[in-house]
């Protein structure tokens, strides 16, 4: 933008564009806000809801067991891979 005009010109011109971005983002034309039709979801079954439970729940075992892992430091030990933490918790 030009300097040397004058600030009317430049607020007048900040104005129209402005005004001209608001139309098109009123008018729906860039953004589409829908909502998801409630009448076609399929209740979840009681054997999906069960496995959900058994994930968070097998989750928070994890958690609870890398909190409760010794951190002896970077330089102390080799780390353990998550596959090796996985294995320990499901023998557990």
């Amino acid at each position: 933008m030009s300097w040397d005009r004058p600030v009317a010109t430049r607020l007048l011109t900040a104005v129209m564009l402005a005004s001209v971005g608001g139309l098109l983002f009123l008018s729906g034309q860039w953004v589409r806000m829908t909502e998801a039709p409630r009448h076609q979801a399929t209740p979840a079954s009681l054997e999906m809801m069960q496995l959900l439970h058994d994930e968070h729940q097998l989750i928070g075992e994890m958690v609870k067991a890398q909190l409760a892992m010794p951190d002896s430091g970077l330089l102390d030990s080799k780390p353990i891979a998550a596959t090796d933490r996985r294995q320990a918790i499901a023998l557990r």
